[in-house]
């Protein structure tokens, strides 16, 4: 990284547990907000979800269509970038869209609706920022966000009870 004018700059970033926010910054770059900073990165917000996924291990694209499957949906869909600390964001728009702005689930406190079309998003830290996305946009994401953690976790602790594939119901009729 370097350090000029304007911040700290970097050529590629891999999100950890202090990333709160990914946003668009200027042609091909991205700002990142960190709990103690903000860090300019040469590449676009898309291109660190899909590099961090594969730094922790997995495809962007092996993530998406798994937790497409997992939550039964097909649009911005949240990512979950690194398995054992959590580490989930979701898109703004468009989870292909490459200047989405990208949100920590985890690093996120609360958020309020500013006006009809923002929202103000507050973060650790004592951070916030302004999004243009309605409140119920961001609120439905969150929803996403938390039926994604709670449906890994309980796979994971079924998996130490032999529990590995999802069975078939079979229907109860009345």
């Amino acid at each position: 990284y370097s350090k000029q004018e304007g911040g700290v700059f970097m050529n590629n970033y891999e999100i950890n547990t202090e990333t709160l926010v990914i946003v668009p910054y200027s042609k091909g770059k991205s700002k990142v907000y960190e709990y103690d900073g903000e860090l300019i990165v040469d590449v676009l917000p898309l291109d660190i979800i899909k590099t961090s996924c594969l730094f922790f291990g997995s495809s962007f694209e092996g993530r998406k269509e798994a937790i497409k499957e997992i939550l039964s949906i097909d649009h911005k869909v949240p990512i979950l970038v690194e398995d054992s600390k959590n580490i989930v964001f979701f898109p703004i728009n468009s989870c292909i869209n490459k200047n989405s702005i990208w949100i920590s689930y985890q690093n996120l406190v609360k958020y309020t609706k500013l006006n009809e079309f923002s929202t103000i998003l507050y973060f650790h830290n004592n951070k916030r920022i302004i999004v243009d996305a309605k409140y119920n946009f961001i609120d439905n994401q969150v929803i996403r966000c938390i039926k994604l953690t709670a449906l890994l976790n309980k796979r994971r602790n079924f998996i130490n009870d032999e529990f590995v594939i999802e069975p078939e119901y079979e229907e109860i009729s009345n």
